[in-house]
C-alpha cells in the first residue's frame, strides 16, 4: 500500500542511501567510465515498409536483425521512450567541486522502464474496485485476501533484454521433446535448435568469464553456503563484455555499455545486442519510439483470405504533441510482449470477422520470489578486492529431485540476487522499528531466488485486453517452500561461530511469533515459519515474475511452420508474424530469453522468404 511506497521512495534517496550505507566500487563512482547515447530520429510513419515490427525487445530485435541483414527496409516500433544508458544514473557533487557516480534510484527506474511503474498485478484488481481500497489499510482490511503475482515488463525502447539481467540459458531437451510435442516449429528437431541457440550465444558473445570474475562478496557468501553443503553451484552464462566493470544495473539500463543487450555503442566486428545491429546493418532499420500500436486492421482479400491492410498508431512527438496514423507496409511482425501481442492478435481478428478460440490459453510463467539473509557482521565493505555489487545474478543452483518421506520430490532451481535498497524496501515486511533496523544492516544482506515454473491450465490465461491472470496451483507452492527451505540450508551452511544470520522470508505481513516479531536463526525457526506461510496459503507471499510465456502459441494459434496467425477455420492471415514469447506452447522452464531469440529467428525467416 501507501506505506510500501513510501519505503521505495525514501530508501531511493541520498539521505536514507547514505545513512544505510549503501556503496558501490569505486570504478563504478568515476564519470570517465560512463556512456552516453543520442536519441535516433524517429521514422517516417507515413512511409510504406517491407515489414513494419511491433516491439524492440528480444523477439521483435532479433526478427530485425536478421531481415535488415538481408536488405529489408524495417520500421521497428515501440511504445516506451527512448532511455540513453547514462540516463538514471546518480550525479553527486563532492565537496570540492567534482562530481562522483551512485546507482540509480530504485522508484525512477520502476517508474521510468516499467509498465505500470512495476505494479502490474495478476488478474487486476481482483475482488477491489480501486487501487485506493488496495492503498488504504482500513478498506483494504475488508477485501478477501487471495493470490496476486507481480507481473513485470520492460516499457522502454530496447525492452526486456535493455533492463534484464543478460542471461542465456538453452531450454532443455526434455522440455521440448515432451511438453512442446506437437507443437513445435515444423521440422525442427532439438538438435537442430541447439545449434541455433548456440550461434546465438557466439553473436552476443555470451560467456561465463565475467560472472566467473565479476563475482560480489554477497554472492560469495551464496557459493560458499552451497559448496558447505554439497551442492552444485554453476556460473550463469551471459550476453557481457569480458571487460564488464562490475557494477552491476539492478534491472536497470547499464550505464556503462557493459551489457549486450538493448541500447549500448555499437562496437564495429564485435558483438552488439540485435537491436543495436539492425540500426547499424547496411539497411539500418528505422525506429519509432513513443509509438502505442493500437489496432491490426484485418480484412479479406480478392479470395477471401485475411490480410492486414494497416497499423493504427498513436506516437508521442518531441514536442509533446500526438500524432494518430496508420502505418502500412507489406508484412507485420507482433513482438511486442505476451499481454500486448495476445491484445493486438484477438482484437486485429476480430475487426475482420474472425477469431481464434486458443488466443490467450497455453500461458505460463517463471515465478519467483527471494529470500534475505542478514548476517551478524558486513559483507561489504570488506578486504577483499571483490567488486560491488558486481554481476548481480552470476550462480545457478539447478533444480534436482531428493528423496522425503520415502519418494522423490522436486527442489526449484536457485539464482542469487541483488538489490539496491529501494527494491528491498520494498519487499521486506516488518513494524517501523523493526524495518528500520534490517534496513540499516543492507550492508549484512545476502540474497538469494527461488524460479518456479507454472504449467498449462485453463486458469492461467491472457483476456483479449491483454490482461494477464497467472496463479501457483497447490503442487506449485509446495515446489516455492521446497525452495525457500533449500535456500535456508545454503545460508545457514555459510555461518560462521561468531558470524550468524536471519533470515527474511517474503511475506505480505511479518510473522510474528508469541507476541513478537519472528527471528528466522536456524532450521528450527524456518520449519515454523514454512507451517505459519503454508497455513495462511500463496496468498500471503510476495510472488513476481518477468518471464511470461505463452497467449498466442505455435501450433493452436500460430502456424508452426510459417509462423503466421491462424483463424479457428483453418485459413492463416498471409502477412501478420508473431516473433515473442507469446509463441511458447507451454513453459521452457528456464530463463526464456535465448529461446525466445531462436524462436524470432525462425520466424523472421519465414518473413525474409515472404518478402523475397
Amino acid at each position: 500500500g501507501l506505506a510500501m511506497l513510501g519505503r521505495l521512495i525514501i530508501h531511493s534517496r541520498p539521505a536514507a542511501r547514505k545513512l544505510i550505507g549503501l556503496g558501490w566500487s569505486e570504478t563504478c563512482e568515476s564519470v570517465s567510465n560512463l556512456v552516453s547515447l543520442p536519441a535516433p530520429p524517429l521514422a517516417d510513419l507515413s512511409e510504406h515498409y517491407d515489414v513494419v515490427i511491433i516491439g524492440s525487445g528480444a523477439g521483435g530485435a532479433t526478427a530485425a536483425t536478421r531481415l535488415t541483414a538481408q536488405g529489408r527496409n524495417v520500421l521497428i516500433l515501440d511504445y516506451g521512450d527512448f532511455v540513453s544508458p547514462d540516463a538514471l544514473i546518480q550525479r553527486v557533487t563532492q565537496p570540492d567541486g567534482s562530481v562522483r557516480l551512485a546507482p540509480p534510484r530504485s522508484d525512477e527506474v520502476l517508474y521510468k522502464l516499467y509498465k505500470d511503474a512495476g505494479a502490474q498485478i495478476s488478474g487486476g484488481l481482483g475482488n477491489a474496485t480501486s487501487k485506493i481500497e488496495l492503498a488504504l489499510p482500513h478498506l483494504r482490511k475488508r477485501i478477501p485476501a487471495r493470490q496476486t503475482i507481480n507481473v513485470c515488463q520492460a516499457k522502454v525502447f530496447g525492452g526486456g533484454p535493455y533492463v534484464n539481467n543478460a542471461i542465456h540459458l538453452p531450454i532443455s531437451r526434455e522440455v521440448y521433446e515432451t511438453k512442446w510435442a506437437g507443437r513445435q516449429p515444423h521440422g525442427v528437431q532439438y538438435d537442430q535448435l541447439e545449434q541455433l541457440m548456440m550461434g546465438i550465444n557466439n553473436e552476443l558473445g555470451v560467456n561465463t568469464a565475467v560472472t566467473e570474475r565479476q563475482i560480489s562478496d554477497r554472492s560469495m557468501r551464496f557459493a560458499e553456503g552451497c559448496k558447505a553443503i554439497g551442492e552444485e553451484v554453476q556460473p550463469l552464462p551471459v550476453a557481457m563484455r569480458v571487460k564488464c566493470l562490475g557494477c552491476g544495473s539492478d534491472n536497470s539500463v547499464d550505464s556503462f555499455g557493459d551489457h549486450i543487450g538493448g541500447l549500448h555503442p555499437y562496437s564495429p566486428g564485435g558483438a552488439n545486442s540485435f537491436l543495436v545491429q539492425a540500426m547499424h546493418n547496411p539497411t539500418p532499420a528505422k525506429v519509432s519510439y513513443r509509438t502505442e500500436a493500437r489496432q491490426i486492421d484485418v480484412s479479406s482479400d480478392a479470395t477471401g483470405a485475411p490480410v492486414v491492410t494497416g497499423l493504427q498508431v498513436t506516437r508521442i512527438e518531441d514536442d509533446g504533441r500526438r500524432t494518430n496514423t496508420t502505418v502500412t507496409a507489406d508484412q507485420y511482425v507482433v513482438a511486442a510482449g505476451i499481454g500486448p501481442t495476445t491484445r493486438l492478435v484477438a482484437q486485429g481478428l476480430k475487426s475482420g470477422g474472425y477469431r481464434n478460440q486458443h488466443v490467450g490459453k497455453r500461458f505460463s510463467a517463471n515465478v519467483g520470489t527471494a529470500v534475505y539473509a542478514m548476517f551478524d557482521k558486513p559483507i561489504w565493505p570488506a578486504d577483499s578486492d571483490r567488486p560491488e555489487p558486481g554481476v548481480t545474478q552470476c550462480f545457478l543452483v539447478d533444480r534436482r529431485e531428493i528423496e522425503k518421506d520415502g519418494k522423490l520430490v522436486e527442489e526449484p532451481a536457485l539464482e542469487n540476487w541483488f538489490h539496491f535498497p529501494g527494491t528491498v524496501a520494498l519487499a521486506l515486511a516488518g513494524w517501523f522499528k523493526e524495518f528500520a533496523c534490517t534496513m540499516r544492516k543492507f550492508n549484512h544482506l545476502s540474497m538469494s531466488g527461488i524460479v518456479v515454473p507454472t504449467q498449462v491450465r485453463p486458469c492461467n490465461y491472457i483476456d483479449s485486453c491483454g490482461q494477464i491472470n497467472i496463479t501457483l496451483d497447490c503442487d506449485e507452492f509446495e515446489l516455492l517452500l521446497r525452495g525457500i527451505r533449500r535456500i535456508a540450508r545454503i545460508y545457514f551452511a555459510a555461518t560462521k561461530p561468531d558470524d550468524g544470520v536471519t533470515l527474511h522470508l517474503p511475506t505480505k505481513a511479518m510473522l510474528v511469533r508469541g507476541g513478537r516479531p519472528l527471528r528466522i536463526r536456524d532450521m528450527d525457526d524456518l520449519e515454523w515459519a514454512l507451517t505459519e506461510i503454508r497455513r495462511r496459503g500463496a496468498a500471503f507471499v510476495n510472488l513476481l515474475t518477468t518471464h511470461g510465456q505463452g497467449g498466442t502459441a505455435i501450433g493452436d494459434v500460430v502456424d508452426p511452420k510459417t509462423f503466421l496467425v491462424k483463424t479457428d477455420c483453418g485459413q492463416t492471415v498471409s502477412n501478420l508474424t508473431v516473433a515473442d514469447a507469446s509463441l511458447f506452447p507451454a513453459g521452457c522452464e528456464i530463463n526464456p530469453q535465448l529461446t525466445l531469440k531462436a524462436l524470432a529467428t525462425l520466424s523472421a525467416e519465414q518473413v525474409i522468404g515472404r518478402t523475397a
